[in-house]
């Protein structure tokens, strides 16, 4: 049977057409998913790095406050006389705001870098709090603050005060497109610094 060449009338070039045009389709939609995910890889692992960061800024804290033996870095009651970074309570700068972390006016610490990325901190006195243990209050289970309290959950009387502070760290990922913070609460045994610290 012979077929002319008139008849075909270019049928199998538009179906070669229509097929590398889904195939084209595919392709790229098959790309944009792995671009995607690859963009969300990278944000994932700069947030963690900014985390590691801050982390690692609020343990340097963490080890200054544990070596503290004066109250002289947070200054007076009204807001003078304090440390670059350190704070009296109600004074500290805005978390949020941008310009407290670019440091252009030494408003916190700069803690070590990690991974190449530098957290940065301060810290604010937030004064002496009583913490009952136990007694008519109830137990605060497994509270272990200077050896004291009850670690199994039962009542004691035993009660404490502690100096408190505010830690708040920040660290920025890589890129500067992420950014981290953490704030903590930090006690103290008063007996730790020297006697006549800022109470006010």
């Amino acid at each position: 049977m012979n077929i002319s060449i008139k008849t075909q009338s270019g049928v199998a070039l538009m179906m070669s057409l229509v097929i590398l045009l889904i195939m084209s389709i595919l392709g790229a939609s098959s790309m944009q998913g792995s671009i995607m995910q690859e963009r969300m890889s990278t944000a994932s692992r700069e947030s963690a790095l900014a985390l590691e960061a801050a982390e690692a800024g609020l343990r340097e804290a963490e080890a200054i406050l544990g070596n503290l033996t004066n109250m002289n870095n947070f200054g007076n009651a009204d807001g003078t006389g304090n440390a670059n970074g350190w704070y009296h309570i109600g004074y500290a700068p805005p978390v949020f705001d941008d310009g407290t972390w670019d440091n252009a006016g030494n408003e916190v610490l700069v803690g070590n870098a990690v991974d190449g990325i530098t957290p940065r901190y301060f810290i604010e006195y937030r004064g002496l709090v009583s913490l009952n243990v136990g007694g008519a209050e109830g137990s605060v289970r497994n509270l272990n603050y200077q050896g004291r309290g009850d670690a199994a959950g039962g009542s004691s009387s035993l009660s404490a005060d502690a100096e408190t502070v505010r830690v708040v760290v920040m660290a920025n990922g890589p890129s500067g497109q992420s950014r981290k913070m953490i704030e903590s609460f930090y006690f103290f045994d008063p007996d730790q610094v020297a006697a006549g610290g800022n109470e006010g």
